[in-house]
């Protein structure tokens, strides 16, 4: 609990910071984002809006080896690159990090929480048009956890793609990870697994919207695999001259491998900034 509250005031004195230079962009200029667009960004694992994400999945109960409650609670920062800004193409970033894991451990010890695996994925965009959107780049896990249950002591790298569709009010899309293990502590399994991340929104006017998130994973070492189905509800809206997204979605796993969780629910808020590098420039 005291990593949780430490890093959520962190992070909320960093988008307050941000969100100064922000509003004094707002004032000369309006955000070139429609809430349409605001919308479709705030709710893509990957988008080309800078933003600030606090998200906790809570699990109330596990299947397989483990009994009891779990929860994970991360903060996601996504952080877009203009094109030459670095490379002569537009990327997407997302780095998360994973502040509080708590996991349930075999009876009668409990549970046990700690610092997760840092995790980092960075996309080109390679072609965008109106309606499509496709990306390609390498996918990281850094193995920073502070426990053996919280994290997989690997250091690993792999491929990552996404490709997105927006025909009127929707978003289609998915994100896919594959990071492989190639050092980090030799007692441990070696890892190997495709994240398939999908993502839908439906947009209901006014900021409002229906969204379904799951993070479905693969696992080529032990052909396990964990298949959840989601279906949440949200907003964007205004907070003074600051842009928020707030959303929950429950989600219930399909596969009966364990150990994982059984159903859980997700809370995310999110900082956004649709004019971050033009404020950077003044």
């Amino acid at each position: 609990m005291r990593h949780r509250v430490t890093a959520l005031t962190l992070a909320l004195l960093l988008g307050a910071r941000i969100g100064a230079g922000q509003a004094r962009a707002d004032n000369a200029s309006p955000p070139a984002l429609s809430q349409s667009d605001l919308v479709n960004q705030a709710n893509a694992p990957i988008s080309s809006l800078f933003q600030i994400r606090l998200q906790d999945s809570y699990a109330p109960a596990f299947q397989g080896a483990l009994r009891g409650q779990g929860n994970f609670f991360s903060i996601a920062v996504g952080m877009p690159l203009p094109q030459y800004r670095l490379l002569p193409f537009p990327q997407l970033s997302l780095l998360t990090i994973p502040v509080a894991v708590t996991l349930p451990l075999p009876s009668p010890v409990g549970s046990l929480t700690g610092f997760g695996d840092i995790r980092f994925v960075d996309l080109a965009l390679l072609d965008a048009g109106h309606s499509l959107l496709f990306g390609i780049g390498p996918t990281f896990v850094f193995p920073t956890a502070s426990d053996l249950t919280t994290g997989q002591g690997k250091w690993q790298a792999g491929p990552a793609a996404a490709v997105a569709f927006l025909p009127r009010n929707w978003l289609f899309g998915v994100l896919a990870q594959n990071p492989i293990s190639f050092g980090g502590d030799p007692a441990r399994p070696q890892a190997n697994a495709l994240f398939l991340q999908p993502f839908i929104t439906y947009q209901l006017g006014h900021g409002w919207f229906v969204r379904s998130e799951p993070l479905m994973i693969f696992d080529w070492e032990t052909n396990k695999q964990q298949l959840p189905i989601a279906l949440g509800i949200g907003r964007v809206f205004k907070i003074g001259p600051q842009y928020v997204n707030s959303f929950v979605e429950p989600a219930w796993n399909v596969s009966a491998d364990g150990p994982a969780p059984r159903y859980a629910i997700t809370f995310g808020f999110a900082l956004l900034y649709p004019n971050f590098w033009g404020s950077r420039a003044r």
